[in-house]
């Protein structure tokens, strides 16, 4: 028995919508979920994996085909995003983190010499991109960063650590933020294009992680590389708003993970109580197993609602920066509601290592925290409600 709150969603979508979200779903049924637990085991998505995603568009979806893509609009990334992480989470990240971070740092921010190098072969997913944002002694303290580029000709000596880099093993192109001009705060981080066969540019070593073990999360040092001028991303001292504004799209993309997830996880749930049997019946003819189907339900319907509201705001060009915290918060907190309620109706099955949404439970509660926290999501809005009621800034 199939559970139509997770399976099929309630919003109206144009048919060209809803056609990628069939071809979406038939490759992650077909390819994707026959190998999630080999994926798991090996602590890696599986290389031909990414090609055929690759092949497909998936990597494209939100940008133009002059660029390689397969100009979906954010609606489209975000049905992508969504299905592929329904099936496997792991596999819907290195998508987003490649698509949604790194190229989307390059289209917007590049010139077209590098969206030729870059952008391109990252639409194609014949290479994979990196963020490199976080540093080992701060996150969400971006200004604090210690990575250093100072220039020498016609090149950047690149000098520092990265931490949590998601991709981080399997990238070909890092973007890396860095002070080309210290003194000078926020204003004097640039952000560079970093290939990885550059001398200087090490992979420390690979995280191990409460979940998401398909993901490579990496801490990555670059320890004198020389990066040429012509790989620096916009002007020198654009990079701290390049991030800020990269951030804010990609919020709704950990949204449509999120979802992906949450339905993943009603669907088990639905399957489950409707075979278990209890008390002459099944689990899910006792009401309080039916209020909780209510409540996932509720807040399935809330952040699907929102999620293609503002990817749908996103593609006309509005200003989401409220709007993609809020996704991000009700999205995550919404997440782990519906995760939390599927694996107690499992019961003591649900906590086994071997069970779909034991997996789930691990791999949900970092979304609360990467891309920003919920906290300073919760700042963001604020920040925004003030400016947008005209009330200066504090301070």
């Amino acid at each position: 028995m199939t559970a139509p709150t997770a399976s099929h969603p309630t919003a109206e979508l144009p048919p060209a919508m809803e056609a990628l979200r069939a071809a979406v779903r038939d490759f992650a049924d077909r390819e994707v979920r026959p190998r999630v637990d080999d994926m798991e085991r090996d602590g890696d998505v599986a290389a031909d994996l990414v090609a055929a995603m690759g092949a497909l568009g998936y990597f494209g979806a939100p940008y133009p085909e002059r660029w390689g893509g397969s100009g979906l609009g954010e609606l489209g990334f975000t049905i992508v995003q969504e299905e592929l992480s329904k099936a496997h989470t792991a596999t819907g990240l290195v998508v987003a983190a490649s698509t949604g971070l790194a190229a989307r740092l390059i289209y917007e921010f590049g010139n077209d010499d590098q969206r030729e190098r870059y952008l391109v072969p990252l639409a194609h997913g014949e290479l994979v991109g990196a963020f490199c944002l976080t540093e080992p002694s701060g996150g969400s303290d971006v200004p604090a960063m210690q990575t250093r580029a100072e220039r020498d000709g016609d090149e950047y000596v690149l000098t520092g650590e990265k931490a949590f880099v998601t991709n981080g093993g399997r990238a070909n192109a890092y973007l890396v933020f860095a002070k080309t001009d210290p003194a000078a705060g926020r204003r004097g981080i640039s952000l560079f294009v970093v290939d990885r066969d550059l001398p200087g540019v090490n992979r420390l070593r690979l995280e191990q992680k409460m979940g998401l073990l398909a993901s490579d999360t990496a801490h990555m040092l670059f320890d004198g590389a020389r990066v040429p001028r012509a790989n620096l991303i916009g002007e020198e001292g654009g990079g701290f708003t390049a991030a800020l504004s990269i951030l804010n799209k990609s919020r709704i993309g950990i949204a449509a993970m999120c979802l992906g997830v949450a339905r993943e996880a009603v669907d088990l749930a639905w399957r489950f109580a409707h075979e278990r049997a209890m008390f002459g019946g099944t689990l899910a003819d006792q009401q309080v197993t039916q209020h909780a189907f209510a409540d996932m339900a509720v807040d399935l319907y809330a952040v699907e609602s929102i999620l293609y509201r503002t990817a749908m705001q996103a593609d006309a060009g509005a200003n989401i920066e409220a709007e993609a915290s809020i996704c991000k918060i009700l999205a995550t907190e919404a997440a782990q509601r519906v995760v939390d309620r599927a694996l107690q109706m499992h019961g003591g099955a649900g906590y086994l290592r071997d069970s779909a949404i034991e997996r789930l439970y691990r791999d949900i509660r970092v979304a609360r925290v990467y891309e920003g926290a919920n906290e300073v999501q919760r700042n963001n809005v604020y920040r925004v409600m003030r400016h947008r009621r005209g009330v200066p800034a504090a301070g």
